[in-house]
């Protein structure tokens, strides 16, 4: 495939390629790049947790997970190669995590990892898997230092080989089953809208089984109101610099948004906006799952523009918040309705 990694990373080699068990359709990419950036190789299952335990317990006493040790010290980031058209997107990693984002595209995103051992390149792609459908492919390429990192990946490799990646793929496929996905609109479902024109419409299904008790009402305050704290300051933030206004004091609402309609099937959420971008957020519960729709009405030819830098980001974030809600405990979100 002519991944663009090849030439960033041209002096790195091609560790293992792996064949995810992700099936999709041709704009599934972020749902996969959503999973893997979020998803914890520990809570594979108990054996993989022990490995990676062991792992960072000998990484603090050999030192080889020190800060001088990793990017932006023993090694320049992968970051500083990239050419400016792969400068403008970016994956959003988790703060705990060690890999840090390379950049992203439409087929492929790049994340890497430096220590004492070795500089590392985690790299995804959508790739088709040869019935019109698609899939996710996983490459690891590795520039290890030294002896050290040759040895260190050599001792390593049954473990990666016969035990982590199986364990993990396994705990993929059955995330992968149960995520969000983006799906067509309905045409019942932009009905539903109660703004004067709807100028850009999506829609997301999550599996509902978890929460078979849940309302609209309470799927909706379980995806915006229990969302992390950190996640709620961002989303504050992003509808502000949409210019959202917050729901009137005094009105029924969910996190800033009014609700303009609500039953037990469907809830309707709005904010006007006060650069003349008025949206909708519409939770309906369906055969197939949640559904999640987002209406937006553009008043000017600018904020098409505004919304067209926003799109990836705002769809990365629905899948995000989609799936944390599916996977939420109930005790975990009785507060959120």
């Amino acid at each position: 495939m002519p991944w663009r990694i090849h030439a960033i990373a041209n002096d790195f080699r091609v560790e293992d390629v792996w064949a995810l068990p992700t099936p999709g359709g041709p704009d599934d990419f972020d749902r996969l790049v959503s999973l893997m950036t979020s998803f914890e190789p520990t809570t594979a299952s108990p054996v993989v947790g022990t490995l990676f335990a062991i792992r960072w317990k000998l990484g603090r006493w050999l030192r080889l997970d020190r800060a001088d040790a990793g990017l932006g010290t023993r090694v320049a980031s992968l970051r500083d190669r990239l050419p400016d058209d792969l400068r403008t997107g970016d994956v959003e990693t988790p703060e705990d995590s060690p890999f840090r984002p390379v950049y992203v595209t439409d087929r492929e995103a790049a994340l890497e990892i430096a220590n004492e051992t070795m500089h590392g390149v985690l790299h995804l792609g959508w790739v088709p898997d040869g019935s019109d459908g698609y899939r996710g492919q996983m490459a690891i390429l590795v520039k290890p230092n030294g002896v050290l990192g040759r040895a260190y990946m050599a001792a390593i490799a049954p473990f990666r080989y016969g035990l982590v990646y199986p364990l993990m793929f396994r705990a993929i496929e059955r995330r992968w089953q149960r995520l969000a996905r983006q799906v067509a609109v309905p045409q019942e479902v932009r009905e539903l809208s109660t703004l004067p024109r709807v100028d850009y419409a999506d829609a997301f299904v999550v599996d509902a089984d978890a929460h078979p008790d849940w309302t609209a009402e309470r799927w909706a305050r379980a995806v915006l109101e229990a969302a992390p704290a950190p996640m709620r300051t961002r989303l504050l933030a992003g509808w502000s610099a949409l210019g959202l206004k917050n729901a009137d004091d005094g009105n029924d609402s969910v996190l800033g948004w009014d609700l303009r309609r609500s039953s037990a099937d469907a809830v309707l959420l709005g904010r006007d906006s006060r650069i003349g971008m008025p949206g909708e957020l519409l939770f309906a519960l369906r055969p197939e799952g949640l559904l999640f729709a987002t209406f937006v009405h553009h008043r000017t030819v600018a904020t098409r523009a505004v919304w067209a830098a926003m799109e990836r980001t705002h769809v990365r974030i629905v899948l995000e918040l989609l799936d944390r809600a599916a996977a939420a405990d109930v005790t975990e979100s009785a507060g959120a309705g």
